[in-house]
């Protein structure tokens, strides 16, 4: 398998691929880390992170009336400028979350996009 980089540049950032957790979030968290290594960064029955050696977030979720959740998720961290909006344009927003800087768009393809955007 070829290493894998994650784009560290200002402008976007892959933050995590998000997935469904189930029931208890822990469980797909250990199930992954025995395949794949890595640190665990957050675990709860609710939310579970883990990092990759690459740098990579692996975010597993219960979905709840708060958070929807669906494998095949992405969340980007962005700043503010052509390329959001250019992004945003073609985009579906299904839920935002102002007070924690977070909005969810749906692309033509049914994707999910988290987008965080990042404070200048």
């Amino acid at each position: 398998m070829p290493e894998q980089n994650v784009s560290r540049n200002k402008t976007l950032n892959l933050y995590s691929v998000n997935l469904a957790g189930g029931e208890n979030c822990s469980e797909p968290l250990h199930f992954y880390q025995s395949i794949l290594g890595g640190k665990v960064l957050k675990e709860s029955f609710g939310h579970a992170e883990l990092e990759l050696e690459s740098g990579l977030r692996i975010v597993f979720s219960k979905e709840t009336e708060h958070c929807p959740v669906r494998g095949g998720t992405l969340t980007l961290q962005v700043s503010q400028n052509e390329l959001v909006d250019k992004m945003i344009s073609h985009c579906h927003l299904v839920q935002a979350v102002p007070t924690q800087g977070y909005s969810l768009y749906e692309d033509h393809w049914g994707n999910w996009l988290w987008l965080y955007f990042a404070k200048n």
